[in-house]
């Protein structure tokens, strides 16, 4: 089992899980709050002191449970839930050659997102506004590249392997 594989296995993502968080307002809502969400826990403990910690737990947990608390989505005519299902079959390594897509180009995505995330870390940690927001935003849209691969990884795998369609839309 990968990496990816494992931490899925940690936010509870099974095959019900996946279909839940493929609703467009898991996906959409995880997206946008994420870094606004850490930025604001943050930088809180310059006014609130110790105070941000349990901020930050609860920050952690809606980060963490954000997956499954929505529905399941019920179709996959929503470029989220496409994108959700595609990252799924990312994970298992499912449609890529028949997709036309190299494994490399999502860990390319996902190495910048991962360097954004180091600057912005330490734009936190240090209280530099430049290089928290900058990293957050380099973070933010190295993560929109690596979805927009996984909805098209999604669409391609399904044209080629329609049993590979999820949502109510068999």
């Amino acid at each position: 089992m990968g990496y990816e594989a494992r931490l899925a296995k940690v936010f509870g993502l099974d095959d019900a899980g996946w279909d839940r968080h493929a609703n467009p307002w898991s996906g959409w809502s995880r997206l946008v709050t994420g870094w606004p969400v850490i930025i604001a826990v943050g930088w809180s403990r310059l006014w609130i002191g110790w105070w941000a910690v349990p901020l930050g737990l609860l920050a952690a947990f809606w980060l963490w449970r954000n997956p499954l608390s929505f529905p399941p989505a019920q179709g996959d005519s929503h470029w989220m839930s496409r994108a959700v299902w595609g990252e799924r079959l990312w994970i298992r390594r499912e449609g890529l050659a028949e997709a036309g897509l190299a494994v490399w180009k999502f860990h390319g995505w996902n190495v910048l997102a991962g360097l954004g995330a180091a600057v912005a870390i330490y734009g936190i940690v240090m209280f530099d506004v430049i290089a928290c927001f900058s990293g957050a935003l380099a973070s933010f849209f190295a993560k929109i590249g690596f979805v927009a691969r996984c909805e098209t990884l999604y669409r391609r795998a399904v044209a080629v392997h329609p049993e590979l369609r999820r949502g109510g839309a068999r």
